[in-house]
């Protein structure tokens, strides 16, 4: 092929990614974050798409940490269980949709008000037409 014989190949682009990101990381001491933004405004490549090309290359070079599921800070959902986020979450949940509730019964209450006044306003009005007569 001649994508290969030209020394290019599959996963090319992101080992120059990888390599892009190690050169900003060790002389312009960025976050990776950032030099995935610089890559990406540069290369026209989604943000997440560079940070994907580089990490599948740190991956394969054993420089990241994987998953295991074994012991130490959980992840995700379990985190958010086992901090008790969840359950905080919930409770302002909860109180937002009581909050809700009251606005909503004040303003049923307003709106019957309003109505109840409209038709006052509504006799007020034959009245004066017919004295107007």
């Amino acid at each position: 092929m001649a994508e290969e014989e030209g020394g290019g190949g599959r996963g090319r682009v992101g080992l120059e990614i990888f390599a892009q990101v190690q050169d900003m990381l060790a002389q312009e001491k960025l976050t990776h974050s950032e030099a995935f933004r610089r890559i990406s405004e540069a290369t026209g490549r989604l943000p997440g798409t560079v940070a994907a090309n580089y990490y599948r290359i740190a991956r394969m070079q054993g420089l990241t940490r994987t998953r295991s599921g074994g012991p130490g800070r959980p992840r995700g959902r379990r985190a958010a269980v086992a901090s008790g986020d969840v359950g905080t979450a919930l409770a302002r949940a909860t109180q937002a949709l009581d909050e809700l509730a009251s606005a909503l019964r004040r303003q049923e209450q307003e709106i019957t008000r309003l109505r109840q006044e409209n038709e006052k306003f509504d006799e007020i009005r034959r009245l004066a037409r017919r004295v107007a007569k």
